[in-house]
């Protein structure tokens, strides 16, 4: 009993152990040789393991990349960390939302292989509902933890109109999603710092524009905005637009 009891114990200690060294093997190989390059066999050389040790640890391929996806997510999470110089309590919602835009168009993929990964399992949610749910649960994470920032912004007064706050994390999701996407199709798709200033700015227009003294928003009309002509210029225009290319008067 007691020698069962060890092996139990040693087996249980060597165990996640173990499944690192297999991770970590599926990780290299997709990194070194490309995820339509990864295998059961490529991953038993790299893990220096039998077949019969791999199955016994992870069952199937969609296993391991289901374990695989887990990882890339956490490295992601921790390579974005958090907006400089604020404390926790001083950071919201437009913080996040600059910081995140900042990370994803101005700085190279914290884990490249997550991109490739989340296709992969976008193109096989039809059929492998684990995949479909992976992809669910974290998308929600991602969208409920904005949503909430977005409420505590608009319930501290930091917005300058109220908003649907899963509605704006959706969008802002959706943007990022499909900026990430276009990149990972085409890397010359659009230019990183004209997308990221106009998205800022879309963004910061509608929702974080605050409102000068007098009420009113402050203008974010373009500089090269045509001037607004004078009272007696704007009738004047207005007389020879109602007339055609003869002189005669033209009706409505």
């Amino acid at each position: 009993m007691k020698t069962n009891r060890r092996k139990k114990k040693k087996q249980s200690k060597i165990a996640p152990l173990r499944r690192e060294e297999i991770i970590e093997a599926a990780i290299a190989v997709i990194t070194e040789q490309g995820l339509q390059n990864l295998s059961l066999s490529e991953i038993e050389k790299r893990a220096d393991m039998s077949r019969g040790q791999l199955t016994y640890y992870f069952p199937t391929k969609e296993d391991i990349l289901l374990a695989v996806f887990d990882r890339l997510v956490f490295l992601v999470h921790q390579g974005i960390g958090a907006p400089a110089g604020k404390s926790c309590a001083e950071v919201s919602a437009w913080d996040w939302v600059k910081h995140l835009f900042e990370k994803l168009l101005t700085e190279p993929p914290v884990a490249p292989e997550f991109g490739c990964l989340q296709y992969t399992f976008l193109s096989q949610i039809g059929h492998r509902e684990d995949f479909r749910r992976k992809l669910a649960e974290l998308y929600e994470q991602w969208r409920s933890g904005m949503a909430l920032g977005f409420a505590s912004d608009v319930a501290q007064g930091r917005t300058a109109r109220s908003m649907p706050p899963r509605a704006m994390a959706t969008l802002v999701q959706a943007i990022l999603h499909g900026l990430a996407m276009q990149k990972a199709a085409d890397p010359n798709a659009y230019d990183e710092r004209e997308v990221l200033k106009l998205c800022l700015d879309v963004l910061s227009t509608y929702l974080w524009n605050k409102p000068s003294a007098n009420g009113k928003n402050r203008s974010t009309a373009p500089t090269n905005s045509a001037p607004v002509l004078p009272a007696r210029a704007r009738r004047l225009a207005g007389r020879r637009a109602t007339k055609g290319v003869n002189g005669e008067r033209v009706h409505g």
